[in-house]
């Protein structure tokens, strides 16, 4: 016992001693965490080059706004249907394992679709299924990788952690967007498909030699699948600041998210070809990217609930103008505005929610989180049926509107939230 006492007491030091140096990248500086960090960038390109390439492709094939919004429909149905299996599945195996695993599965599902488009035979419903099975991959990242930063990092670079996470998914936004309007633009969607897969294997690999440190903490749980369930359920109905956070993701992805899928049908009214189109799809990404940068710069514990909110704020006051403008560098201004905002929201999301969390429930309560983000689909089908009636112009508007509505009673209801340190 004394022997383990000591272990614990060596690993935990160097984190302690890396938690009070000063610097953005502090957290970079522990052991094997660069290849984790470089691992989830290659994985976040890849997640928004295959939806990118899949919305263009069933666009321009179809020409309807609610078959498009169904690709982003589909890719993030899993998050809900399987949000919360997904979080057993992080507290019972080996995170570092089923993450590598469903890294190489989206090579071959990418190769595969890929290999289909460049034949000339692909159809909107063999997108759709590639849609789902690269969302199963979300699910994966949103419990399983999300949880293992904690376990990388402890809690004291946490805030740091997922500010440098938030600096990667922007990044592969804003990548994986400009090289799918780009390689559209030359090769084909079919070879864009292909590319997506490349980035999941180089993932996969940069997850080699990757180890999680020896700590006290509470060994993953065996109970019965349906009682893990159960009491992470309860664990999170009884917590009012948990459930006060993720009231605000679902105000996110309702109100915010659903606009993604439909980028290529508001470039084509700007007149613009598949490489402007991508790049119009990075804004957001772009923006973000700055906004992350300079929360991990000045990680403060007392801004993090302010900066969750307010960045939602943010993103949805400038979808508005983006939804209303006529001209393109109107809308590129304010999708980039909208990504600061989303910085705020992404790096704090789940910050927040590991931080108020006990270690043993993290994979379910990010599970349940995942749940919340699931609430998307069903949202993106109504605001793609809204468009195909009134136009997208006001739909995306409407949706803002409603979005900056439901946050303030969110805010307001919200008083435990508030309190979060």
């Amino acid at each position: 016992m004394l022997g383990r006492m000591a272990s614990i007491r060596s690993t935990a030091q160097p984190l302690a001693e890396t938690a009070r140096r000063d610097g953005a990248l502090r957290a970079l500086a522990l052991p094997t965490y660069p290849r984790f960090f470089v691992s989830g960038f290659f994985w976040n390109t890849a997640r928004w080059l295959s939806l990118f390439t899949g919305s263009y492709l069933v666009y321009h094939q179809s020409g309807s706004t609610l078959l498009v919004q169904l690709v982003g429909a589909a890719y993030f149905a899993p998050l809900f249907v399987g949000g919360l299996a997904g979080g057993v599945v992080a507290d019972r195996f080996d995170r570092l394992r089923v993450l590598r695993l469903q890294f190489w599965l989206l090579v071959a599902v990418a190769l595969v679709i890929g290999v289909v488009v460049v034949a000339g035979r692909s159809q909107p419903w063999q997108i759709y299924l590639a849609m789902v099975l690269m969302g199963l991959g979300g699910v994966a990242d949103l419990t399983c990788r999300r949880a293992l930063i904690g376990d990388l990092t402890g809690a004291e670079l946490l805030g740091n952690a997922f500010a440098l996470e938030a600096i990667n998914q922007t990044s592969g936004t804003l990548i994986g967007n400009l090289l799918g309007g780009a390689i559209i633009n030359v090769a084909g969607s079919g070879v864009a498909f292909c590319a997506s897969g490349l980035c999941c294997a180089l993932a996969a690999v940069c997850l080699i030699g990757v180890r999680v440190p020896a700590r006290a903490r509470v060994a993953p749980a065996r109970a019965a699948l349906r009682a893990q369930l159960a009491e992470g359920l309860r664990y999170t109905a009884r917590h009012r600041a948990l459930l006060g956070l993720l009231s605000i993701s679902v105000v996110m992805n309702v109100f915010y998210f659903t606009y993604l899928p439909l980028v290529p049908v508001f470039a084509k009214g700007l007149g613009v070809n598949a490489f402007w189109t991508g790049v119009l799809g990075s804004a957001a990404g772009g923006g973000s990217l700055l906004g992350a940068c300079l929360i991990a710069a000045a990680d403060r514990r007392a801004w993090r609930v302010r900066l969750y909110a307010g960045g939602v704020g943010i993103a949805l006051s400038a979808l508005i103008v983006f939804a209303l403008a006529t001209m393109y560098p109107m809308a590129f201004g304010a999708l980039i505005v909208a990504g600061v905002g989303m910085s705020g929201f992404s790096t704090m999301q789940a910050t927040l929610v590991l931080s108020v969390s006990e270690e043993h429930v993290r994979g379910r309560v990010m599970g349940v989180l995942s749940m919340a983000i699931g609430t998307l689909p069903l949202a993106m089908f109504a605001l793609g049926a809204i468009a195909e009636a009134s136009g997208p112009v006001a739909a995306v508007t409407g949706s803002g509107l409603l979005g900056l509505a439901a946050l303030a009673a969110c805010w307001a209801a919200g008083g435990e939230m508030r309190a979060i340190e």
